[in-house]
């Protein structure tokens, strides 16, 4: 398996650690769980992460999508190959002040998100406790909520669409 890592870590524009020291930082979250995974992959690129959903396919491996690693539950530690898209997906995209709706990367930070869109009048509701930290991406994947969630919903509700890709690519 070595061998494949290492033509995989040739093959993408980002980074691919399978060192000892980053599985060990990427084996925990904010939750009590940890379990070494067999890799930590930083895309920056689309294309890096359709070679990643490759790469797992043709090895029968998993792909733990990762982003800031605020969870409580260990939803983030596995086995598998981290892929922790908090560091290069990190932009917002489009406002559709009309509309009333915003076009982000998984990367986004809650609270940066929101200060965009303050002056716009709009904000983004699901308020977790982790707000200063919490990646849009972790918070689609956990559907958080907050306090509030019974006034602004959960994320699903503010969420509009994803795009995403398949494990077939």
């Amino acid at each position: 398996m070595n061998e494949k890592l290492q033509q995989l870590a040739t093959s993408l524009k980002g980074e691919l650690h399978f060192d000892y020291t980053m599985r060990l930082l990427y084996a925990t979250d904010a939750s009590a769980y940890q379990e070494m995974p067999l890799e930590v992959a930083i895309p920056k690129s689309i294309g890096d992460i359709k070679k990643l959903i490759s790469f797992a396919r043709e090895n029968n491996t998993s792909l733990i999508p990762r982003t800031a690693g605020t969870s409580l539950a260990g939803q983030v530690v596995g086995n598998g190959i981290i892929v922790d898209v908090g560091k290069n997906f990190t932009q917002i995209l489009e406002l559709n002040k009309e509309e009333q709706w915003v076009r982000v990367q998984p990367g986004v930070i809650r609270d940066e998100l929101n200060m965009f869109l303050k002056p716009h009048g709009l904000f983004f509701g699901p308020e977790t406790s982790t707000a200063s930290r919490a990646m849009i991406g972790g918070m689609i994947g956990n559907n958080s909520c907050g306090l509030h969630s019974i006034i602004w919903g959960n994320t699903r509700d503010n969420l509009l669409e994803v795009k995403a890709i398949l494990s077939d690519g």
